[in-house]
């Protein structure tokens, strides 16, 4: 793979290129007057060129969006290559605008196969993902404050929330330093979440995708009777005591409770729960047996007894009056404060600078991993999510019991629904699961991503936690779930993509409240992360499905069906039409016979995991994708997917001449439908293992490729893996669904 950056170079002008360098060495070294000498020689040298360099290649435009403005900028500003200890790199253009940090340069680089945002490029930093900013000075980092008072800062580190490290020198632009970093801390640590970008962007959505959004929110009654139905939990209604948000803040205007439960009632017992948290009904088996989240008794004001109340009429909502079991998760799961301290271990050990911290921590890699306790914790969250399904499966109601009911609560609801629910491992149920469990029920994404400046003390990545679990099926069951790791890996990304709505609010009132505010500016709309098509291509998007995603009887069949249909919307996804007047009638408890062969369906959906340490992985895509010394070059995970995708693309084509010689018009119902796109995936074996001109080199944590540039010329293949050249091509949908 040839390229400018990969030659050793000296520092003369070129053709369609900046300003390159490959011998800087920071002035604050202590190596001796010999490198000093050097220094100036290649110092004196940038500055005699530089107007022959911004002559012949000025920098490219920035790309901005709709309502995005610049804010500060500095040219001839050097970018230190990845992991270089600082001595190679490029020049380039650094700009700062309302949503994010942008670094520009006319120097072509070789490009990777790897995924492409549109809204944010390579060397593109949304401003809220921004973790902190570092001065450095003789190799120590010194966190630099909301005011920037130092006139002295050479070179900073930006350190990203998702592992990223970006090094900057001002060394030709030292008048520039002060007003960009200033910019820079002033703008991505706000007070407020109104000054995010998201309420700046102009373009107006449509109403199509308005109205489509809508039905996602879980804010009306419909949405909530229509899930009661799909689960045929008849002892339930949707209450609208908290119209408004006058009984609880931190819970939506509609959400289920028992039947039997008065709306009086609830406004007596709520003070009596942390955060008038009074208990909420999330899912339930046709037996009767549910998923109830409730927050810990208040402390200042205990009384045993209303709970004892709560938990009698959740056991009388199932027809046969169902035992109930409380799971504590304050004892028997990590804190919120634990999953922070763990995160920070991690982070210390997947997020390196340089080569010589690499291998450092390489040295004892495993004893790291291990006193992190992010794994621990994770088998803590699956082994009590494995035993609540077991108690479902047993005919026993199942209450999460948390101090507030806002965190832990979230991730074993959501993962018991996703270990007995076949539709919550599609991409639509996926979503709407985190929409009803995460998003609607009050989960405090603003403080635990410390979205504003203030909450450090309340930051944790809960939902981190959660989609690490998930991982952990996927790999476990690699069968049984729609979407792919890349899926879930640009999941967690777009949590800090300012111009999203759906993980910037700590609760729908919060919400609420932003769209009255905004609402007299005609521009102005909340969007959801939900289209992916914002962001990605439709080739990326087709590396979001599992190939080996098999469709099992419950999901192939029709809507009338318990769980819904894989081939059509589940009805508890959308509303037809407004029911808002069914919302203070309680639904009417019927007697209902059990039949025994639905128990055999939720068992042989269960899924079979084990939750236990020993058989968990580190999630190598997510947490060292920015780490070249971390990857296999044409090897890894990566290969297997694609060999799969291209083994589907086979089957598609069998699948079409079968179609095109058969008179149905579709397939028979024995033929299981295979990924949701279609693709054709061309993988040709180089037989050198060098890299070659025009080639896509993978590499283990693809679609995902480390901060550009880095010389993979530098890097030795494995021996036992294949160099890859990767081409997609778009083909015909080989039947209909």
């Amino acid at each position: 793979m040839t390229a400018n950056w990969l030659r050793d170079l000296n520092l003369k002008p070129r053709s369609n290129s900046v300003k390159t360098f490959k011998s800087y060495v920071d002035l604050n070294s202590e190596e001796g007057d010999e490198k000093s000498a050097s220094i100036n020689s290649s110092e004196s040298k940038f500055e005699d060129e530089e107007d022959l360099y911004a002559k012949e290649a000025p920098y490219p435009e920035p790309a901005l969006l709709p309502g995005e403005v610049v804010i500060s900028q500095a040219e001839n500003i050097l970018k230190f290559n990845t992991q270089s200890e600082l001595n190679k790199g490029i020049s380039g253009l650094l700009i700062c605008t309302n949503f994010k940090l942008s670094f520009l340069t006319a120097e072509n680089f070789p490009s990777n196969l790897h995924q492409k945002n549109a809204l944010l490029g390579e060397n593109d930093i949304c401003l809220i993902n921004i973790d902190a900013v570092y001065h450095v000075n003789n190799g120590k980092r010194k966190k630099l404050s909301v005011s920037c008072t130092s006139a002295n800062i050479e070179i900073i580190e930006v350190h990203c929330k998702d592992f990223r490290i970006y090094t900057f020198s001002f060394k030709f632009s030292p008048q520039h330093q002060r007003p960009v970093i200033n910019t820079i801390i002033h703008h991505a640590f706000v007070p407020r979440i109104n000054l995010l970008f998201a309420f700046d962007y102009k373009q107006p959505s449509p109403f199509s995708e308005e109205s489509e959004n809508h039905s996602l929110l879980f804010t009306r009654s419909c949405d909530w009777e229509a899930e009661l139905e799909r689960c045929k939990c008849p002892g339930w209604r949707v209450t609208l005591a908290n119209e408004k948000f006058l009984l609880c803040e931190s819970l939506p205007e509609c959400f289920a409770v028992p039947s039997i439960l008065l709306d009086m009632n609830l406004n007596k017992t709520a003070p009596h729960f942390t955060g008038h948290r009074v208990p909420t009904w999330s899912w339930g088996t046709s037996s009767g047996a549910s998923i109830v989240r409730m927050a810990a008794l208040d402390a200042n004001i205990s009384d045993s007894r209303q709970k004892d109340v709560m938990v009698d009429a959740i056991s009388r909502a199932s027809p046969r009056q169902l035992p109930v079991r409380i799971f504590d998760l304050d004892e028997l799961c990590p804190s919120v404060k634990d999953v922070q301290n763990s995160f920070l271990k991690l982070r210390d050990l997947c997020m390196l600078s340089t080569s010589h911290e690499f291998w450092e921590k390489d040295n004892n890699y495993l004893t790291h991993l291990d006193s992190t306790k992010w794994l621990l914790y994770i088998s803590f969250c699956l082994n009590t999510a494995l035993e609540a399904a077991a108690c479902l499966l047993d005919n026993t109601t199942v209450i999460f019991s948390e101090h507030e009911g806002r965190d832990l609560n979230a991730v074993l609801s959501s993962l018991v629904q996703i270990m007995l629910d076949p539709v919550y491992r599609t991409f639509s149920g996926f979503e709407l699961l985190i929409q009803k469990e995460w998003v609607a029920l009050g989960h405090p994404f603003t403080e635990r991503h410390r979205l504003v400046c203030g909450s450090e003390s309340e930051e944790s990545p809960i939902f981190l936690l959660f989609l690490d679990c998930i991982w952990q099926l996927t790999e476990q069951c690699p069968a049984v779930f729609e979407f792919s790791e890349t899926y879930l890996t640009s999941l967690w990304d777009s949590c800090r993509i300012s111009l999203f709505d759906t993980f910037l609010f700590s609760n729908p009132k919060n919400r609420t409240e932003a769209i009255l505010t905004h609402s007299q500016n005609s521009s102005f709309s909340l969007r959801s992360v939900w289209r992916w098509s914002r962001q990605f291509s439709k080739n990326d998007l087709r590396l979001f499905t599992n190939p080996l995603y098999i469709l099992n009887k419950y999901t192939t069949r029709t809507s009338s069906n318990r769980r819904g249909s894989r081939m059509e919307r589940p009805k508890s996804f959308s509303c037809l039409k407004d029911t808002s007047q069914s919302q203070s009638r309680p639904l009417i408890v019927k007697k209902t016979e059990i039949n025994p062969i639905v128990w055999s369906e939720d068992e042989e959906n269960l899924l079979k995991i084990d939750p236990f340490i020993k058989s968990l992985k580190l999630w190598h895509q997510c947490y060292l994708r920015w780490i070249p010394l971390a990857h296999i070059l044409g090897g890894g995970p990566p290969v297997l997917f694609l060999t799969n995708l291209k083994i589907c693309t086979e089957i598609q084509n069998l699948e079409r001449k079968i179609k095109s010689q058969s008179k149905q018009t579709k397939p028979p119902s024995r033929h299981r439908r295979v990924a949701s796109d279609d693709y054709t995936i061309s993988a040709d074996v180089i037989d050198s293992c060098q890299i070659q001109d025009g080639s896509s080199i993978i590499t283990s944590v693809f679609p995902f490729a480390p901060v550009a540039p880095w010389e993979w010329t530098s890097y030795h293949f494995v021996p036992s893996t294949s160099c890859l050249k990767i081409s997609y091509t778009e083909t015909e949908e080989c039947f209909d669904d």
